[in-house]
């Protein structure tokens, strides 16, 4: 399914996810653990869009099991900002680290709203698409794969499944989306659902569809 017709639509639409706020689905999920006496540390991932000939994909990693924080999961590439370092520069940086990714291949079109983690994390997904022949070298030490997922799965918001956890006296949301063989749940999941609902009002506004009550 070709959801985008060129390098420059996939663009506006990340532009347009950047700048829209939180969908209501997952305020209220952010706003459960900001409320715990948690003080969450700055963090940073890479939402890497590939427009490969009008087959617009996302690219992610698993995981290495040998980690001590979410080993085995599916995730994007990221991690903690050093000092003086903004989302965007940790984002790439990381990516460079874990994935062998070549800077000068990626567009930047923007940031989400940060995703707050029980873990302790407040991360910032950074937004960047690329239509170059890509070339993955993958760290084994941080990441045990890299595959791609079609838009078509992403984009589509009954792909996705909601469960609850207990946690510190509250229950949060959950959510999943399954592919192949492929789990992703928990903050990456929550990021994918947000592009998902981002994607749905962008296409509702450009083909003058209003929303279903």
């Amino acid at each position: 399914m070709n959801m985008f017709t060129s390098p420059d639509s996939l663009n506006q639409f990340l532009h347009y996810a950047s700048t829209t706020t939180i969908p209501a689905i997952l305020n209220q999920r952010k706003q459960l653990l900001q409320q715990l006496p948690i003080t969450f540390r700055r963090a940073a991932v890479l939402m890497p869009f590939d427009w490969n000939h009008g087959a617009t994909q996302i690219w992610l990693s698993q995981r290495s099991k040998q980690l001590r924080q979410h080993s085995g999961q599916i995730a994007f590439p990221g991690g903690k900002l050093e000092d003086n370092e903004d989302s965007i520069t940790a984002a790439f940086r990381e990516s460079a680290e874990e994935a062998g990714l070549i800077r000068h291949q990626w567009h930047l079109a923007g940031t989400l709203s940060p995703c707050y983690l029980p873990s302790g994390f407040k991360v910032v997904p950074v937004l960047a698409w690329s239509n170059a022949h890509l070339q993955w070298r993958p760290n084994c030490a941080e990441v045990s794969e890299i595959f791609a997922i079609p838009l078509s799965i992403i984009l589509d918001s009954n792909q996705y499944q909601q469960s609850v956890m207990r946690y510190q006296q509250r229950w949060l949301p959950v959510y999943h989306l399954h592919y192949q063989h492929w789990h992703i749940w928990g903050a990456t999941a929550c990021m994918l659902l947000h592009i998902a609902q981002c994607y749905e009002a962008w296409y509702r506004q450009a083909n003058n569809i209003s929303p279903v009550n």
